[in-house]
């Protein structure tokens, strides 16, 4: 038995080595290569393309953008403005184009004498509503998300709205003009969501009447009003 035992573990490897074939390394590289080129190629297919092209279409900048419009300026008084404006560019063009329409309240010191003055020592003068058109040239860029503009910007303006304290003291019982035109000279910085800047703002048409009582200050605008802008791009 042991003898039949050991005769079977010598015929063991012997038959393991009668079955083992040398393999021809060449011949087994040629046959993968043509599986490989007789397999068909995977088209991506057609819903896969639209959802590539479609994403990046959305991530292009639009041409025309609309945002919420913010001002702000000084002389004798103080103008707060808040609208919509409209753009035509982008920030990587070299000109881009804004127009809109803008409300703007103003407010100054109360010129009234002892116990006239409110607590607050300032008056409403009033409302106006605006129509800015603005071209910037966008020439540098001052990071990776901003570039450096200067513009030029012109505002038509109508009466919207008188307060009631001031009336009396100013010519045809309004602080107002019906209707005003400014130029504005600025600079500014613009990045794809938002523009911030400075501006002056010179009246060719004034935007005040002058004041018929020697006892209260003109609010004139025979000199610039300084300020800034404030833009939230959609």
């Amino acid at each position: 038995m042991r003898k039949f035992l050991f005769i079977a573990l010598m015929m063991l490897p012997m038959s393991m080595m009668a079955q083992w074939q040398v393999v021809d390394a060449d011949k087994v590289k040629a046959e993968k290569e043509k599986a490989k080129k007789e397999q068909p190629v995977s088209q991506p297919s057609w819903r896969a393309q639209t959802g590539k092209k479609k994403t990046t279409e959305q991530k292009e900048e639009p041409t025309f953008t609309f945002g919420i419009y913010h001002t702000a300026d000084f002389y004798k008084c103080a103008g707060a403005g808040l609208g919509l404006l409209c753009n035509y560019g982008r920030t990587s063009d070299l000109l881009n184009v804004s127009f809109g329409v803008e409300y703007i309240e103003y407010i100054t010191g109360d010129p009234r004498k002892g116990d006239e003055k409110n607590g607050l020592g300032l008056v409403d003068v009033g409302g106006q509503i605006a129509l800015p058109v603005i071209l910037k040239l966008q020439l540098f860029k001052t990071s990776k998300w901003t570039k450096f503009y200067i513009g030029c910007g012109g505002e038509l303006g109508f009466k919207a709205r008188q307060g009631g304290v001031l009336k009396h003291y100013y010519k045809d019982d309004s602080a107002f003009r019906n209707s005003s035109f400014a130029v504005q000279p600025m600079l500014g910085w613009r990045a794809r969501n938002v523009d911030f800047g400075f501006y002056c703002k010179f009246y060719a048409s004034k935007l005040f009447n002058d004041v018929i009582d020697e006892d209260v200050s003109n609010l004139g605008e025979e000199k610039m009003r300084f300020g800034y802008h404030l833009t939230f791009w959609f």
